[in-house]
């Protein structure tokens, strides 16, 4: 039996994301839904970078994207974490562009020295933001620990 999972991908000429539900299990606590954006490369056996975002996190980015849509600009979210290299920063950016009289949008990832960015058209932007409210709403849950019938 075939296992059909929400998720949205968009590519560009060099790169892409993709949006889907996630899972975070770690040891000792309660696995919670997540929303994870992967972005990626599109030639062969380069690395992707993943952001990983809370629900709140991902409604919130929705409205970024609403923001950005109506007023243009950029708006970011920012994730911290102790690598084995010291504290890593991943910061996730949604913008309006224009350039040379052409427009569009586009949604970018920075972590460290690597950045990826990828271009895209309004819709596109529009169905992202939707599905992130989506799955804002459908990963905001909490695994428990079934508990014996009395």
């Amino acid at each position: 039996m075939m296992n059909k999972v929400p998720q949205v991908t968009i590519y560009a000429k060099q790169a892409g994301v993709s949006i889907a539900p996630h899972e975070r299990r770690s040891e000792g606590r309660s696995t919670e839904g997540r929303i994870a954006l992967r972005f990626f490369k599109l030639e062969s056996g380069s690395s992707a970078i993943r952001f990983v975002a809370e629900p709140a996190e991902a409604f919130e980015l929705h409205g970024k994207m609403y923001k950005v849509y109506q007023n243009g600009g950029k708006e970011s979210l920012n994730h911290r974490f102790e690598g084995r290299d010291g504290e890593v920063q991943t910061r996730l950016t949604v913008e309006r562009w224009e350039r040379g009289g052409k427009s569009g949008f586009a949604f970018s990832v920075q972590r460290g020295e690597e950045e990826l960015n990828v271009p895209v058209h309004a819709d596109r932007f529009l169905h992202a933001a939707e599905f992130l409210r989506h799955l804002s709403l459908q990963q905001a849950w909490v695994e428990e620990a079934e508990r014996p019938q009395g």
